[in-house]
């Protein structure tokens, strides 16, 4: 019996990561170095050599691999590989790992100690590691801390574009680096830390651009890196306003956000004074932005956003929910601020004003963005007892830019007018149109048939799809709808969504016919839906993957 079952192996790898496992072990590309106890180890030959740690037996199995498909995917073909390799070989696995280890015991320290330099010479990660231990075991706070920043900064700067397969490696050494430096803090030299932090925080920007960081280890770098450097500051203490300002330049110039609450993280080391010159360089940069042009341009939007939430928390403290108000209304560039603003006056309780800002930007935007701007003042309207000049605004809205947001709005406070005064504005602007937009007439489309499903008027929907093209989801939905009132629209819709996703050529494709069979089953006789059925596995015999599903598919259907 083998002692990584084959299947199991296949099914969690993978059909094609285990053909691929089959063709390493087939072509020898396994070296197995221990099976002790339930444990495999085995280094793998592919680009580049794999260390593989499979464990357990039979179908429970649980491994490890150092390459990168095994970070990304959890599962791959070296784990195959090795498994198969283990499998062949059965009880005679001998155990280099076990005897090396052995071997090595007998060596003096002296030996050992040459042996492992050798190797850091030709390895220049290993050697800093060495390097850093040595020198957090005997050299001075000083020298150990130059030492760090020269690794620091080595690790910090690569020498070419890094890839994703070396992101993970660079990002530990990084992190193992930092890991020595609450050493640094507890033995007196809180001040050489706080300078090695700040090389860090300044220099990891630009090492992230020639790195693939898919994986986050950057961030987990600069959060390292910032939750240090708060430690070191309380261990140094010091000066507030210096602090101060070293905080402010950080948030200010920080594209990662890192020190974007620096005055709330620090507030016990910066004190009243701190807090009050951090306060003084957030408003003066802020007094220094050009306004927001009238056409809502801002070119500094990004420093207006981080000095805005700067004052707002200030503001907050004090309880001052004019000064919060006005730094909103002072970013107002688009739609979308217009309605932060109006619904950050209804939650602090300032309705009537929260209904005037959304006048002053309702009718300031020709296009749909503005949309739920325009819903949020219908309902203040509503609210303040004002229904018809409520119902105007939507109709203004809808008719400027058609959504089915609005649409449901006016429903709730015209029907019945809502649904024909919004189909008629929809089919005559569709006349209008023709052809020649056809991107902006697929849109109107897509609203008629919402509205018409929304008022079960599903007949009209149909015919809409019979002169218009639609995509398949919003087909499938109508089907789904009409599965009880029309059934014969249903069928046919299903029918011609089923050869479509057979003609996709791929698995997923394959298994969502299937899955629209079983609905297409329960709307026809089944007679009929088998022969349609058999049509179809005719006439695609020659896809080896559909033909299995469409034989399962008959066989639930028939109990057979």
């Amino acid at each position: 019996m083998p002692r990584f079952a084959p299947d199991r192996l296949r099914i969690l790898a993978g059909d094609a990561a285990f053909a691929r496992g089959e063709a390493y072990h087939a072509a020898g590309a396994v070296s197995l170095l221990s099976a002790a106890g339930e444990e495999v180890v085995a280094i793998v030959r592919g680009g580049e050599d794999y260390r593989v740690r499979l464990r357990g037996g039979g179908s429970r199995i649980a491994g490890d691999c150092t390459c990168p498909a095994f970070d990304r995917d959890g599962w791959c073909k070296h784990l195959v590989a090795a498994a198969l390799a283990a499998n062949a070989a059965g009880e005679a696995v001998p155990d280099r790992r076990g005897a090396i280890r052995a071997h090595l015991l007998g060596l003096g320290a002296g030996v050992l100690a040459d042996m492992l330099l050798d190797l850091a010479e030709r390895d220049p990660a290993l050697w800093r590691r060495l390097d850093l231990v040595a020198s957090a075991a005997h050299a001075p706070a000083a020298e150990h801390a130059a030492r760090l920043r020269e690794t620091l900064r080595d690790t910090l700067r690569p020498r070419h574009h890094g890839d994703y397969a070396e992101a993970g490696g660079w990002a530990e050494e990084v992190l193992d680096t930092l890991a020595q430096i609450p050493a640094l803090i507890a033995g007196g030299a809180a001040g050489e830390a706080k300078d090695l932090l700040e090389t860090v925080l300044d220099e990891l920007p630009a090492a992230l651009e020639q790195r693939d960081d898919s994986d986050g280890g950057g961030m987990e770098i600069l959060d390292r890196a910032a939750a240090l450097h708060l430690e070191a500051c309380r261990a140094l203490r010091p000066d507030p306003l210096v602090l101060a300002a070293e905080l402010f330049e950080r948030a200010w110039d920080d594209d990662f956000g890192t020190f974007d609450r620096a005055d709330a993280t620090y507030v016990d080391l910066l004190g009243e004074a701190g807090l009050a010159e951090y306060r003084r360089l957030a408003e003066a940069a802020y007094d220094r932005l050009p306004p927001v042009g009238r056409s809502g341009a801002d070119p500094k939007a990004a420093d207006r956003r981080r000095l805005t939430e700067i004052l707002d928390c200030f503001a907050t403290r004090e309880g001052d929910l004019d000064r919060r108000i006005a730094l909103r209304r002072a970013a107002l560039a688009d739609a979308h601020a217009y309605l932060a603003l109006a619904r950050f006056c209804l939650e602090q309780g300032r309705p009537i004003l929260a209904r005037q800002v959304a006048e002053d930007g309702a009718w300031l935007f020709e296009d749909a963005s503005a949309t739920a701007l325009v819903e949020f003042l219908a309902e203040r309207l509503v609210a303040e007892g004002r229904r018809e000049e409520a119902i105007a605004a939507l109709w203004r809205g809808f008719e400027r830019a058609p959504a089915f947001i609005l649409f449901r709005a006016l429903q709730g406070l015209a029907a019945p007018e809502a649904a024909d005064r919004s189909l008629a504005l929809l089919r005559a602007r569709r006349a209008a149109m023709g052809k020649a937009y056809r991107w902006r007439l697929g849109a109107l489309v897509q609203l008629e048939l919402e509205i018409l499903m929304a008022t079960a008027r599903l007949a009209e929907a149909w015919e809409v799809t019979r002169a218009c093209e639609i995509d398949d989801g919003l087909l499938l939905r109508l089907a789904h709808a009409s599965e009880g009132p029309l059934p014969g629209e249903a069928a046919r819709a299903y029918r011609a969504v089923i050869e479509r996703q057979i003609g996709l050529t791929d698995r997923r494709g394959y298994e969502e016919a299937c899955r629209l069979l079983g609905r297409l089953a329960a709307l026809e006789p089944a007679a009929e839906h088998a022969a349609y059925v058999a049509a179809l596995r005719a006439r695609y015999r020659a896809k080896r993957s559909l033909v299995p599903m469409l034989d399962r598919h008959l066989a639930e259907r028939t109990g057979q």
